[in-house]
């Protein structure tokens, strides 16, 4: 969960104007340095010759985690706000699947622990896709915990604490240029593995070809939690513009009457 902030509606300028000091002093050392940060342009010129087994059957976290290379990379302010919407619907999608495995079938994390990399799995799951129950196999249950929770909330967070560093509030996270992109970055990742694997395009991809996992209706749960979670900010900034639309009525009805 993202930390509340107490900060006004003046805080939401001084956000931008330290993006852009944040900016210029960035490009300022790329004058003595050439090399770092690099231009995002140049990121999007090595896109094609990246390989395809990178992003393809993929999970969308290891998209979440190529986005934080480019940002560590590039250091642009808006990529650090992207990640940190994106990351924070990952991580409610992730723990959705997660309850759901276990409300359903009685399994708990197995979702995780099959998804593991493959030395560490071995450990943990057996040939038919059953779970480990060994003082080894617990032991890499716990280093799984571990990773899992550094790098999903665990990497929003210090996305966060950064963005709070710099002069960010959470009123500049809940742009809508930020909500767009980072909502049709997640269909995106669902139409590129839609095509991949059954030649159609589809908006919500659900199959065996990503995760391995033993059942198909955790999908829906992880959507939901995410839709819930947009569906949520959008009613907010809504909301929030329905406000100050009606205060602004309110002062220039005021205004007009002392005339």
């Amino acid at each position: 969960a993202i930390p509340a902030t107490t900060n006004n509606d003046a805080s939401a300028p001084q956000d931008d104007e330290t993006n852009l000091k944040n900016e210029g002093s960035l490009h300022a050392n790329a004058e003595g340095n050439k090399l770092y940060p690099v231009h995002p342009l140049a990121l999007v010129a090595a896109l094609p010759l990246l390989p395809t087994s990178i992003y393809i059957n993929r999970g969308y976290t290891v998209w979440f985690h190529l986005v934080s290379v480019a940002y560590v990379l590039t250091r642009l302010p808006f990529l650090r706000k992207f990640l940190i919407l994106q990351g924070t619907g990952i991580t409610l999608g992730w723990y959705a699947a997660i309850y759901n495995d276990l409300h359903l079938h009685g399994r708990f994390c197995h979702i995780l622990y099959m998804n593991m990399p493959t030395v560490m799995k071995e450990v943990m799951v057996d040939l038919d896709g059953g779970i480990k129950y060994s003082s080894d196999s617990m032991m890499m249950m716990a280093l799984s915990h571990a990773l899992d929770t550094i790098l999903h909330p665990g990497l929003v967070y210090l996305f966060w604490r950064s963005h709070i560093a710099s002069g960010g509030t959470l009123k500049s996270i809940f742009a809508w240029d930020v909500i767009v992109a980072t909502y049709a970055f997640s269909r995106l990742w669902s139409i590129v593995h839609t095509f991949a694997n059954d030649g159609v395009v589809g908006l919500w991809y659900c199959g065996y070809d990503v995760y391995h996992i033993n059942d198909l209706d955790s999908w829906l749960p992880a959507y939901v939690a995410e839709s819930i979670f947009y569906a949520g900010i959008v009613i907010y900034k809504v909301l929030e513009r329905r406000r100050k639309c009606g205060r602004n009525g309110e002062e220039i009805h005021f205004l007009s009457s002392k005339r």
